[in-house]
């Protein structure tokens, strides 16, 4: 073999050397994947082993158990000895099948709503019970309207119109009788102002003796004492004593409060003196003790009782107080007497019994017949056959519709509009789920343990929740995870499933991977013949190359 030719076959096996090297790096790729495989195919057949579904149980007309896969069509059809569950989405609102929703909004009321799914008896065999008569409340409206009317324009026996001024009575002929022989000298001047104290202390010593002595209050807390030393009088030298004792018995009985007579002009003054920053502080306490009014401890001006000004006319006749406060005997301590004569006449008034008893005989002659409407009436209604489903299907109803039997914005006769159907975001009260996802439970799991929906539970209470319109049970919110009927269990379909996928997945990865073993064994072998002919044409050249090298040396 020539020189050329030798290395000719010197890269060719250069070439096969290097193509067996990259296709050993490629199957050890491959087999490197193949791990990545089978680390796969671990993890799905963990996942499966670990899966669950959750599964709803319910029972026969037996009693035995039956288990099948939360749906929601599981939940929602009825089904003796089943609970009632509704699945709510995160806007409150229950998630219905596609015939529920069309069953409710094809129907007029609830008892239409009923009868497409044939709970109510023939029309024949309805049963008649007792209402309440709409027309009662609205006649009894009338008749408290009325009554409260006529009620309000009853005789008020304390009007003016009643009563007589005094002067004709006896007991105020008796005062004026008695009061005259010191009122006369204190009007006149000639017995100073400590004529008319007599006629006070009488008045305020009902049951005096000789050692009577008692100590009153005058509206600003000043304190006075009266004695028996004021009684020895012109009234008691002229034997109007007892006349007077009458008068004060009367007056100054504790048992009943006489006022003063009412004067505005006495009111006003109060006020603006009271109220006039200019005012001292002396002519505040005179204004006070001197009127017929009176601030109380709210700050409202009253009448004040007759018996208080007595003690407030003494203490200011009392000693000539008057001097020491400035006030004038003439005009101001005499107008001060003429005011008191008009309050004791104010106190005698007489209630003219004949004329109120005529003005209420006509009042009560015109009172309003109270309304003879019956408060109940008969009434027929539908009457449910199957009473449980019927349950079923009205708890439903005021689900979607509100707490009316009549459709949720429907216009009754009278104009009004039957109110209910929305949420409090405003949104209906239902809304459809189509029946592809109503029967998934894949679909319904995932919701659940996402919290896309919750669950509602009908429970059965004493006393429903007022605006519902159930009587004796309950929408309630229940977590899913509670319910007793609902559990969780390994997803056995799931498992087995994967099971096999695993075993086939092993079984193609160790088929694999024992042909890579096989094509390895065969490029090695390849690969060791190529390297010795390789190395051993290299010998070849090698020695061709030293030998003409010397031939030309």
């Amino acid at each position: 073999m020539g020189l050329s030719a030798t290395q000719a076959r010197l890269l060719s096996i250069t070439s096969r050397i290097s193509d067996n090297e990259l296709r050993s790096q490629t199957i050890t790729t491959a087999k490197t994947s193949l791990a990545n495989e089978t680390t796969a195919a671990s993890s799905a057949y963990m996942d499966a082993l670990n899966s669950t579904e959750l599964l709803y149980s319910t029972y026969d007309a037996s009693g035995n158990k039956m288990t099948e896969k939360l749906t929601g069509v599981s939940l929602s059809q009825y089904g003796e000895l089943k609970n009632q569950y509704g699945i709510i989405n995160q806007h409150g609102q229950i998630l219905v099948s596609e015939l529920d929703a069309a069953n409710y909004e094809s129907s007029t009321d609830m008892y239409d709503f009923l009868d497409k799914y044939g709970v109510l008896a023939p029309e024949g065999e309805w049963e008649t019970i007792q209402v309440e008569n709409p027309e009662w409340q609205v006649a009894w409206d009338e008749y408290n309207k009325e009554y409260e009317d006529w009620k309000a324009k009853e005789p008020d026996s304390t009007l003016d119109k009643y009563w007589t001024a005094g002067t004709n009575n006896e007991l105020y002929r008796k005062f004026i009788s008695a009061s005259e022989p010191c009122y006369t000298p204190a009007m006149s001047g000639a017995g100073g102002a400590g004529c008319y104290r007599h006629v006070l202390a009488h008045l305020l010593l009902a049951d005096f003796g000789e050692e009577s002595l008692k100590e009153y209050t005058t509206t600003l807390g000043y304190k006075v004492g009266i004695g028996y030393n004021f009684i020895p009088s012109n009234i008691n030298s002229q034997g109007k004593t007892p006349d007077m004792l009458i008068v004060s018995e009367e007056v100054c009985d504790p048992s009943k409060v006489i006022y003063c007579a009412e004067n505005e002009d006495m009111k006003q003054e109060l006020i603006d003196i009271m109220s006039d920053p200019n005012a001292t502080e002396q002519d505040k306490i005179n204004v006070q003790l001197m009127n017929n009014y009176y601030y109380d401890n709210n700050g409202d001006i009253q009448l004040k009782p007759l018996t208080q000004k007595i003690i407030d006319m003494f203490y200011i006749l009392n000693n000539d107080n008057f001097n020491t406060m400035g006030i004038p005997y003439d005009p101001d301590m005499k107008n001060l007497l003429l005011s008191f004569q008009k309050d004791m006449e104010q106190a005698f008034k007489e209630f003219n019994e004949d004329l109120y008893n005529e003005d209420r005989n006509k009042w009560l002659a015109e009172e309003p017949p109270k309304p003879t409407v019956d408060y109940y009436i008969d009434e027929t209604v539908p009457t449910v056959e199957n009473k449980d489903k019927g349950q079923w299907y009205i708890n439903l109803w005021h689900r979607m519709n509100g707490p009316s039997q009549e459709k949720a914005g429907t216009t009754l006769e009278d104009g009004t509009v039957v109110e209910g159907g929305k949420t409090s975001s405003g949104l209906p009260l239902y809304k459809v789920l189509e029946d592809g996802l109503m029967d998934n439970a894949e679909w319904l799991q995932y919701a659940l343990e996402n919290g896309t929906v919750t669950l509602e539970k009908v429970e059965f209470v004493e006393e429903a929740e007022v605006g519902t319109g159930l009587a004796d049970c309950e929408w309630t919110s229940i977590v899913w995870s509670n319910a007793s009927d609902i559990s969780e269990s390994q997803n056995e379909a799931a498992i087995t499933k994967a099971e096999i996928e695993y075993e086939q997945a092993l079984n193609d990865i160790q088929a694999k991977d024992k042909q890579y073993d096989n094509q390895l064994k065969i490029l090695d072998t390849e690969h060791n013949a190529l390297q010795t002919e390789y190395d051993s044409i290299k010998s070849i050249i090698e020695k061709t190359v030293e030998r003409n090298l010397k031939i030309y040396s």
